[in-house]
């Protein structure tokens, strides 16, 4: 069972809930003195080129050297296997690496395990 309070005539209750019915009014230029001062401390977004993003999207100028110097790697090692090395191997090994033919250095892209 619930117990109920009997109302009470309060003189100090019934001011506040006047109060809170009312909202005070702010004396001119208040407002935008205050937005004002919250837009100086709001931080500015810095303007960055579109290439310095990407860099540090990927992570900075070591990751984007690391991935240059796989590139001239992988550009080179494709480079180097051809033919050539291909034919200096024993006879044994070239036919284990033969999967196809006129292929050059992709050969050993295509053998399985």
């Amino acid at each position: 069972m619930t117990q109920s309070r009997p109302p009470t005539t309060d003189p100090l209750e019934s001011a506040f809930a006047e109060a809170r019915q009312s909202t005070p009014a702010l004396p001119d230029g208040l407002m935008a003195r205050v937005m004002a001062d919250a837009m100086t401390e709001m931080p500015k977004p810095e303007r960055r080129p579109i290439w310095r993003q990407i860099f540090g999207t990927v992570g900075g100028w070591p990751a984007v050297a690391g991935l240059a110097m796989t590139a001239c790697l992988g550009i080179w090692v494709g480079g180097a296997l051809t033919d050539d090395l291909m034919l200096a191997l024993t006879p044994l090994e070239s036919a284990s690496f033969e999967a196809g033919m006129g292929l050059g250095a992709f050969d050993l892209l295509l053998v399985d395990g």
